[in-house]
């Protein structure tokens, strides 16, 4: 079915478009008729609560600005390769030998409080997979970055498209059936 899987990492910054908003909105209230009625005086509380506010709001327009993961996935005799590259610039390329993997699983990076849903968007979720020479799980996707954030659906791709190559991989019965693996 695939020959290739291209995965867009997950934008998450609603929450810096928001910053920015209320930053500038904030600042420029601060600052109406600083111009015209006032004289300017850097001492003067207001302008420099609204020089911090821009700052802030510049800070965000950087983040926004920055480009986003994309990981590529396809197999060359029998090793799972997956490209990284961020925006349009090579990062590196992840080499796994696609028969050694004996287990995928994806799972929170810090314990789920009682109260959350059991599949989010959230960053702390990994793909880890396991393989026979290791009891220990391993990240799937390792970049340089603090985190990325995924959609659980890319997620669900990804373990498709390893299993359909490997079908010995074992899957977590829950997120298996989740997930019709």
């Amino acid at each position: 079915m695939y020959k290739e899987l291209h995965i867009l990492e997950e934008s998450r910054h609603l929450f810096w478009g928001l910053v920015i908003f209320v930053c500038t909105s904030a600042g420029t209230y601060l600052l109406a008729g600083s111009f015209i009625f006032i004289e300017w005086n850097m001492f003067n509380p207001e302008q420099l609560t609204a020089l911090v506010l821009f700052l802030i709001s510049f800070r965000g327009i950087f983040v926004l600005s920055e480009p986003l993961y994309k990981f590529v996935l396809y197999f060359e005799d029998r090793i799972l390769q997956i490209e990284i590259k961020k925006g349009q610039h090579y990062i590196d390329t992840l080499k796994i030998p696609v028969d050694d993997i004996t287990s995928l699983k994806f799972t929170p990076g810090n314990p789920r409080k009682p109260s959350e849903a059991l599949f989010d968007f959230s960053t702390s979720y990994h793909l880890l997979y396991r393989t026979a020479d290791s009891p220990d799980y391993r990240k799937l996707i390792e970049v340089d970055s603090d985190s990325i954030a995924l959609k659980v659906d890319d997620i669900a791709d990804i373990m498709r498209f390893v299993k359909k190559e490997n079908p010995e991989v074992q899957i977590p019965r829950e997120q298996a059936t989740y997930f019709n693996l």
